[in-house]
């Protein structure tokens, strides 16, 4: 509930301050505030690579990487196999779609669906006196 009000609030303290401001103004409060963002990237960036460096200290860095490659090597392989199986069962069993069959209105075949719901005005304009290799 608190966080209603106050988010409430400052959107009304921006639109008080929207009617006030021009065009100029509002181009300078957006970069200040694009400006605070960067440094808040910029920061999250630095912390996030104290991070690493305290996790994986750069005198045993490339002994640790290689065990933890050498533990998550069979996960690794076990994943690349079964985005290469779901990729093939995809392109061979999902690819095509079924074409949805009806038997034509006034012969004695069946037609794709489609072709008749896409415009059944012309296919019963067409019907009367045309061979029926002529439909399509």
């Amino acid at each position: 509930m608190g966080e209603e009000i106050s988010v409430k609030y400052v959107l009304e303290k921006l639109r008080e301050k929207g009617k006030e401001m021009g065009t100029d103004d509002w181009m300078i409060f957006v970069l200040d505030k694009l400006k605070e963002w960067l440094v808040v990237l910029q920061n999250f960036g630095g912390s996030l690579i104290a991070k690493v460096d305290e996790a994986f200290p750069p005198e045993t860095r490339a002994e640790q990487l290689k065990h933890w490659l050498q533990v998550a090597k069979p996960f690794i392989i076990a994943g690349v196999v079964l985005v290469i199986c779901i990729g093939c069962c995809r392109r061979c069993c999902g690819g095509r779609r079924a074409v949805k069959m009806m038997k034509a209105p006034g012969r004695d075949y069946r037609m794709p669906r489609s072709v008749f719901e896409g415009n059944p005005k012309s296919y019963f304009r067409g019907l009367h006196g045309k061979p029926t290799d002529e439909l399509f």
